[in-house]
């Protein structure tokens, strides 16, 4: 059977639907794309993935058995795996914060920011994208590590390519809690940093995004088409109106969030 992912053309490793496909997120793009109600047909990746073959455990798995072998040798005098230890565990004490409010917003934007909206801002392929994609990199208030996580999901939820690298591009370099440092580092020469990092994204995103329309790079395939008449302060005025308010919506907007992102730890 082909084992190419029918959405994302990647290899495969999930069955459903006759099917195999890269990712959880793949199979709610073809249910969506096919009209597959969830209750009656849905058929979970992560049920036909056994629990021990994910990635994310295997490596905590193996993260384990090298802290594991370090504390063998240590008590033995061999200690040949403090420096990897100390270096890891240094690491990861400097950057879960912002791995962690990363895979959260990308929690929230999974289970709250339908496609549409995305698609309007982040997928057409017109100048003022990259210029959005950039301005709202500067607007966000988040270092390379959670950065990559609110990109990646931005990129499952339909943005083009071009605007997440200038979305990526514009947000380490150039957001707000960075131009207040270089500022008080540098005063008004800080200027010239803050405004050629945003440059330079938005520079970047055209070139991307010239090599998009001669079809030169990958496009996105979960991108949704839009309307021109789309207007997205309507739509959140009419969810907003049908949208009922209890016990029971608030627990699956949080099962809804942490299920995102967990996803996107993967």
């Amino acid at each position: 059977m082909d084992k190419i992912d029918p959405i994302c053309g990647k290899k495969g490793t999930i069955k459903a639907y006759g099917h195999y496909f890269c990712s959880e997120e793949c199979i709610k793009a073809y249910e969506e794309k096919h009209n597959i109600s969830k209750e009656k047909d849905y058929i979970s990746g992560a049920k036909s993935e056994k629990w021990y073959r994910e990635k994310t455990f295997l490596v905590i798995l193996g993260l384990i058995v090298i802290y594991i072998i370090h504390l063998i040798l240590n008590y033995s005098g061999i200690k040949i795996l403090n420096e990897l230890v100390f270096s890891f565990y240094d690491y990861v004490k400097r950057i879960w914060l912002a791995i962690l409010i990363g895979l959260i917003l990308g929690g929230l934007i999974d289970y709250f920011i339908p496609k549409k909206y995305i698609s309007k801002y982040f997928a057409q392929r017109k100048s003022r994208t990259i210029f959005i994609s950039a301005g709202l990199g500067f607007l966000m208030s988040a270092f390379s590590h959670g950065i990559l996580a609110i990109s990646m999901e931005l990129h499952r939820k339909g943005a083009s390519t071009p605007a997440v690298i200038a979305f990526l591009l514009a947000s380490p370099w150039a957001n707000l809690p960075v131009t207040i440092f270089l500022f008080g580092f540098f005063g008004i020469k800080a200027l010239f940093v803050i405004i050629s990092a945003i440059i330079i994204a938005i520079v970047t995103g055209l070139i991307y995004q010239l090599l998009d329309k001669k079809g030169l790079i990958e496009s996105n395939e979960k991108i949704v088409e839009i309307n021109d008449n789309f207007s997205i302060l309507k739509d959140i005025k009419k969810r907003w109106k049908e949208h009922r308010f209890s016990l029971v919506s608030v627990k699956n907007g949080v099962i809804g969030v942490l299920k995102g992102s967990w996803e996107l730890s993967k």
